[in-house]
């Protein structure tokens, strides 16, 4: 068996770090700083193992064999980058270093290593082999598991896929045409980061749009400066209006990514990571109150203009109280002696301390100037003890929000800053556990916290969430975060330890709290974490690998220390040459150091990755190293010349461009709208402005013909605004079917199922009084040793819930009918109108067959307005993500999955808020006879608190709610576009005795006919891109 190499071998950066400078050392520093960037081809050393097989998935998945860097890529097709988008920032490029070698004998530009090596660890639950392969959709681009694209993978330049921004304010040119190319340099900027294969990322898309908007925002200029504008004519100023809104065009939608994890496992380092912020969101070695309040990292946007803007939620007073209430309970159930005896021993008893530990930890920080607060003081036993202490702390806690940011009212606290310091400073604020001078922690009574910035992973409509650890929280806290779990995560990421993730339960309670078909992610950090010695214990062959590197590396390190001894005693030329090959055999150590590393942590994300897919069906693996990208990001290891290959093996490139695809599916809808609808609908009216006057109308004429557009315009009203329209009677079908289906049935089921619910308590009662006190304390969903979880909400509405959802499903499927339906009405109303308007056609021509093309194009946004809103009432009762864009920050209002919450027991559920008041009070019971006590407190809370009332004015309530934002909004679009079909029927015929706009200003007119003409053969090519890519998927 081969030997261990020399003791106390670790990763190295580099022998030379440890050893005193030569006198060529500056000058060494010198030539790589302001060398060029390396080619795509690795020197020997990356081969320097080829021949120590082994048999292992990592070696054949994550070192894929050698192809061009195009072999991808179908042509015009390529993913574009961050800094390609439509909407990138053109702030000024900041000065980009490259990372390379130069050759010290001849000083031609080389490789030293190459930066395709790719470490994390991409697993999909259909792949039962390694070495699979998969394609991306919609493309002939081959993917192979856990290889990340370099930046060379481009077909098409940079500098070709971005064209001039323009505003009213002037221009800003190509900020990115200095890119060099790819045979020239390699960066670690993330905005040239290639974004996923989607559609909606592709460069020629990307362009598209660039080349409308721009060609809009001089649309919109030359209208700007137009004498009549300034005027402020109302037909010409209502589209300069739009034409600058539409300029400026963002993705309306947004879909967020939440990261949910225990305290300590680099949840929050992830995600500055993701966002590649130094210390952005807190970590919880500088506290763990960061961990306690959902935050929530959003793009910048026009209500939040700052470099960064932080957001903060407070609870009301009510909320206060129910929290301290809780934590009360908490603490008292394991310091109290009567209490204390009552526990189960063993891991009942355990949890309770960990409770209690959390509770007096969370009064240390609100309540840290109060001499009073003492352990003792909260957990002193007489008659009515607890309504005394309940009681003072709700006086402490009053007394200090007069310190709270805003004022003790408020109930909102925003706050600007101008950088990523101020922005730090206020988030501390927020968030820390000890304020100091006496002020009490903010962070027990915040419900939400918001922070905008600028950064291109957000750029897109992507918004990531910082989710507290299930474990970690008290109830009240326990039932936000699932809420959020369930109501606004698009995809939930699990976030744990990479040492400890196959022995982790806290995986499978967190999936059990998301709703069915959401989908789950596992991302395993700390990656590299691994040692090498413990590697290279053992005879398995990945052992004996390991082995071998190690002796290779020693070899290196032994010829350093004879060439640095040989140097001792040179001179002349014999020195320089020795300084040649000092330099030679440090890169030598540094790729060898490189290889060990990449391939230890790739076998063990291998082995952990296949483990979990197999235990967890339908998710993806992700396994990331936070420490190794700080390091070679921002670290001083970004001198490194192997700063690519470094940051690659980290992952978190893979998983930046992972997250990217949540938001692809619904930008790729918004921009298919804005290009085939809301584009050419606003160049028609543009074009029906410029054409008034043009046809010489008769007096008489004009007046029937002004007539019969007039009559459209009302008709168009009534079918579409009013409240006989087609829009407002299918709102009222509706109503009418939920009261008939949900409402009617609860309360004709009223009787019987308060009777079930009253005879299933009564089985609760004769558990053992600890198990039943137990299952009060966690709200009901409890498992003992003895039988399985057990959810006692679920168990109320079980009676209730099979004909619950059969009605429910009667509602779902006449919303997908009505969608149908209501667009062949749509399309009859038009068409009746098109008619009209042909018969007539001969009075003016030109505007009249403008006219024509332009109710097309309103029909059409109007069938999409119709769409899009019906499929949010069917999202919000069941399936999907409701849009909360444009929603104040209030996390109460978020939309509920009505159908998930009315039929089941979760904790945020509608049964379950509802029992909460009678577990609230059960636990506050103590002393003799307590069971007993619980036990009625339960009985009466069903039959006597009027409960199953309650239950159906609630479901109905947030039944209004959903349907009443959905139709107003539906109601503010299509009142858009009747009114700007409105103002094109009165371009074409000026009212008798007026002069048309058009007339008053020929000049403009002409180019704007000649400006729209262009824009729509711009228009036209964009199209034809969203036609080819949307058929290829």
């Amino acid at each position: 068996m081969a030997s261990m190499p020399p003791s106390g071998f670790t990763f190295s950066s580099g022998f030379l770090s440890s050893l005193a400078p030569t006198p060529s050392s500056s000058s060494r520093d010198s030539s790589e700083e302001g060398s060029s960037a390396s080619t795509t081809q690795s020197l020997g050393a990356t081969l320097l193992f080829q021949d120590l097989s082994l048999s292992d998935a990592a070696g054949s998945m994550l070192t894929p064999r050698a192809r061009s860097p195009t072999a991808w890529l179908s042509p015009g097709s390529s993913p574009s980058t961050y800094a390609q988008q439509h909407n990138a920032s053109p702030s000024p490029r900041p000065k980009l270093k490259a990372f390379s070698r130069r050759s010290r004998k001849s000083g031609r530009t080389q490789s030293t290593f190459s930066s395709t090596s790719q470490a994390s660890v991409y697993f999909d639950a259909r792949e039962t082999r390694p070495e699979l392969i998969f394609s991306d959709h919609s493309t002939d681009r081959i993917h192979i598991p856990g290889a990340f694209p370099t930046q060379d993978d481009h077909s098409e330049s940079h500098a070709a896929g971005c064209v001039e921004m323009e505003c009213e304010g002037g221009s800003a040119s190509n900020q990115y045409s200095d890119l060099a190319g790819p045979s020239e340099t390699r960066t670690t900027d993330i905005c040239e980061e290639l974004l996923p294969g989607a559609p909606v990322y592709r460069n020629r898309l990307q362009t598209g749009l660039k080349e409308v908007k721009v060609q809009l925002a001089r649309l919109a200029r030359t209208i700007g400066i137009s004498d009549l504008k300034k005027d402020q004519s109302p037909d010409l100023y209502e589209l300069h209006e739009r034409t600058k809104r539409y300029s400026m065009f963002e993705y309306a939608k947004t879909r967020t990514v939440g990261f949910i994890g225990a305290s300590g496992v680099g949840k929050s380092s992830l995600i500055n990571s993701l966002l590649d912020q130094q210390s952005l969101s807190r970590s919880s070695s500088d506290g763990a109150a960061c961990t306690c309040v959902v935050t929530e990292f959003r793009h910048v946007d026009k209500n939040h203009t700052g470099p960064f803007t932080i957001e903060a939620q407070f609870m009301t007073a009510q909320e206060m109280s129910e929290l301290l209430d809780e934590l009360l309970s908490n603490f008292r159930q394991f310091h109290v002696t009567s209490l204390n005896q009552a526990l189960e021993p063993g891991e009942e008893k355990q949890k309770c301390q960990s409770e209690a530990e959390r509770a007096w930890e969370t009064f240390q920080s609100l309540f840290n100037n109060q001499p009073r607060l003492t352990m003792e003081f909260l957990s002193v036993d007489y008659d009515g003890a607890r309504s005394d202490i309940l009681a003072q702390l709700e006086r402490w806690a009053h007394a200090g929000l007069t310190l709270r940011p805003g004022g003790s009212d408020a109930l909102d606290y925003s706050t600007i800053s101008g950088d990523l310091k101020e922005c730090q400073d206020s988030l501390d604020l927020l968030t820390a556990n000890k304020m100091g001078n006496g002020r009490p922690a903010l962070w027990p009574f915040i419900k939400l916290i918001r922070v905008y910035l600028s950064s291109p992973i957000l750029k897109n409509g992507l918004i990531l969430a910082d989710l507290p650890g299930l474990s970690d929280l008290n109830f009240a806290r326990v039932r936000a975060t699932e809420r959020y779990l369930a109501h606004s995560c698009d995809e939930v990421f699990v976030v744990v330890d990479i040492a400890r993730v196959c022995t982790d339960l806290s995986i499978q309670d967190i999936m059990r709290r998301c709703r069915n078909g959401q989908p789950r992610r596992i991302i395993c950090t700390k990656s590299e974490a691994i040692s090498p010695e413990e590697a290279a214990r053992g005879d398995s062959p990945a052992a004996l690998k390991v082995k071998q590197m190690n002796r290779d590396v020693q070899a290196v390190r032994k010829q350093l220390e004879e060439t640095i001894w040989g140097m001792r005693k040179a001179d002349g030329e014999r020195l320089k040459t020795l300084n040649h090959e000092l330099f030679q055999l440090d890169d030598r150590e540094k790729e060898l150091d490189f290889e060990i590393k990449k391939f230890l942590i790739n076998r063990r994300n291998s082995e952990v990755s296949q483990e979990l897919i197999q235990r967890y069906p339908n998710i993806k693996v992700f396994c990331i190293s936070n420490t190794l990208y700080s390091n070679y990001r921002h670290g001083r290891g970004n001198q490194d010349s192997l700063v690519e290959a470094y940051i690659n093996l980290t992952g978190i490139r893979e998983l930046r461009r992972y997250c990217q695809l949540v938001p692809a599916d619904a930008l790729m809808r918004s921009a298919s709208a804005f290009l085939d609808h809301k584009v050419p609908a606003l160049l028609l009216s543009l074009n029906q402005w410029a054409l008034s006057g043009k046809d010489s109308v008769m007096a008489e004429k004009a007046g029937s013909l002004r007539r019969v557009l007039e009559n459209i315009q009302q008709a168009l009203h009534q079918e579409f605004i009013s409240s006989r329209g087609c829009v407002q009677l299918a709102r009222q079908s509706l109503d009418d079917l939920f009261g008939e289906c949900v409402y009617e049935v609860i309360q004709r089921s009223r009787d019987r199922w308060m009777t079930d619910s009253i005879e299933t308590s009564l089985k609760w009662a004769g558990l053992a009084p600890g198990t039943y006190a137990a299952f009060c304390r966690k709200s009901g969903d409890y498992a003992t040793p003895s039988e399985p979880r057990r959810c006692w909400n679920d168990e109320l509405v079980r009676p209730v819930r099979g004909e619950l959802n059969d009605k429910c499903n009667d509602i779902l499927d006449w919303l997908e009918a009505q969608t149908g339906k209501l667009a062949r009405e749509t399309c009859v109303i038009f068409e009746k109108f098109h008619k009209e308007i042909k018969a007539h056609i001969h009075l003016a021509p030109y505007a009249l067959k403008n006219l024509q093309k332009g109710m097309k194009s309103r029909q059409k946004c109007i069938e999409n307005h119709i769409r899009e809103s019906i499929q949010k009432i069917i999202q919000s009762f069941e399936y999907d993500v409701p849009e909360i864009d444009d929603c104040k920050l209030d996390s109460n209002k978020l939309a509920r999955l009505l159908k998930r919450d009315m039929l089941h027991g979760h904790s945020s559920s509608f049964i379950s808020v509802l029992m909460q008041p009678a577990y609230a009070a059960i636990n506050r019971e103590e002393g003799d006879r307590s069971h007993t006590r619980r036990t009625r407190i339960m009985n009466d809370h069903l039959e006597h608190s009027r409960i199953f009332t309650a239950f159906s004015r609630e479901v109905h309530t947030e039944y209004t709610k959903i349907v009443t934002d959905c139709f107003d909004d539906l109601l503010k679009n299509l009142t858009e576009q009747v009114d700007s079909m409105g103002r094109d029927f009165q371009a074409v015929v000026t009212a008798e005795g007026q002069i048309s706009e058009a007339e008053q200003a020929p000049a403009l007119a002409d180019a704007l006919k000649s400006k729209v003409w262009k824009i729509h053969e711009i228009l036209k090519s964009a199209q034809a891109t969203v036609r080819e890519l949307e058929a290829k998927e």
